[in-house]
């Protein structure tokens, strides 16, 4: 897997300027481009640099109409400040993701696999979502990765990033892997919830998938004594082993 070179405390404070999403359309999921090539500065400087989902970021490392103008317009009124509805945030008081039929009420440590993290997520500034994912093949290589909502992946042109308003898409069709996140409201009491599915993920050999009624570890059901319940402030939510 390729490192992620630009120093952390960059990262945040590029993220934080676009507000948690692409400058240019607000995608949570970003990386971090040089708006003057870093082989010519050599050096990371904020200011020369911006948040860009990885289409975005493609476009303008590849002169396709994207201009050093428009990014610099984009950093100073990002796609995010203008379209707060659009954004990938929940404001309820509590946070809330749906896995299969288990809801998990601020517990950030959504699938825990083997003691390991596989989905992730919080909050920063009390709305903004942030997520990790780890996206493991057949062969438990390590082959992309989500780090609060930074990306990362060993062969980029293979994964197929999409988001709109609060539904977000990543997938790899030639591995057949798909993530999907999306922001719902509660018909109950109105309260946003975050629905979570997978299919074609692996950890350890074993696939997961996570549907609308049931979660599958190695092609078995789990979290069985869970479902229609609703657990609170807990360490983990989903907790398996591989055999």
């Amino acid at each position: 897997m390729p490192k992620t070179t630009v120093p952390l405390q960059i990262q945040k404070q590029l993220q934080k300027e676009t507000l948690y999403g692409c400058a240019i359309c607000g995608c949570p999921i970003v990386e971090y481009a040089q708006i003057i090539p870093y082989s010519e500065t050599q050096t990371f400087i904020p200011e020369n640099m911006v948040a860009l989902c990885p289409f975005h970021h493609h476009q303008y490392r590849n002169g396709d109409n994207l201009s050093e103008s428009s990014l610099r317009d984009a950093k100073n009124n990002p796609y995010n400040k203008t379209h707060e509805n659009d954004s990938f945030i929940t404001q309820s008081q509590d946070m809330s993701v749906r896995v299969g039929k288990c809801k998990f009420v601020n517990t950030s440590r959504v699938l825990v696999i083997d003691d390991f993290d596989i989905i992730t997520i919080k909050r920063e500034n009390e709305k903004y979502l942030l997520l990790d994912i780890n996206f493991f093949d057949k062969l438990n290589n390590l082959i992309a990765i989500v780090s609060d909502n930074t990306w990362t992946a060993e062969k980029s042109n293979d994964w197929s990033i999409s988001y709109k308003s609060g539904s977000l898409t990543i997938q790899n069709q030639t591995r057949k892997i798909l993530f999907e996140a999306k922001i719902e409201i509660d018909s109950d009491n109105k309260e946003s919830h975050i629905t979570i599915k997978t299919d074609g993920m692996y950890y350890n050999r074993a696939p997961i998938k996570i549907t609308e009624n049931e979660i599958l570890i190695d092609n078995k059901e789990v979290a069985i004594e869970l479902k229609g319940t609703v657990l609170k402030n807990y360490e983990t939510g989903i907790s398996a082993e591989t055999f």
